[in-house]
């Protein structure tokens, strides 16, 4: 199950609905993105987790919006992990088209082990 911690500047420009549609399609855009042919590298959106926060005055941010991928290593996702990360910036770069908005995405991938209580 991967993990998505948004950060969320103090300084966003963009509406509050333009946001909203961001993060509601990021299980999309991530599970599309890292879906790979490990057996257990099957995504879809449900399977993703998103954490939004938004920028505290002590932190120290030098762009508008930070969004930080975790996700399970498996090699066939590790391959070609950088045509990922550009799916993921392309798709982002969509929704925020006419904005003049900077940010990035960072995927980090390792062995992981997930279960549930």
């Amino acid at each position: 199950m991967p993990l998505v911690i948004v950060n969320r500047g103090t300084t966003w420009v963009p509406t509050e609905e333009l946001f909203s549609r961001l993060v509601d399609r990021l299980p999309e855009i991530i599970a599309n993105a890292l879906t790979c042919e490990n057996p257990d590298g099957k995504l879809t959106p449900a399977d993703i987790e998103v954490w939004v926060r938004r920028s505290d005055s002590k932190d120290i941010v030098t762009d508008k919006i930070q969004i930080v991928v975790f996700a399970s290593l498996f090699p066939e996702r590790a391959a070609n992990l950088d045509a990922r990360q550009k799916i993921i910036n392309d798709r982002i770069k969509e929704i925020l088209r006419g904005t003049n908005f900077h940010g990035w995405v960072w995927i980090r991938l390792a062995p992981s082990s997930f279960g549930e209580f």
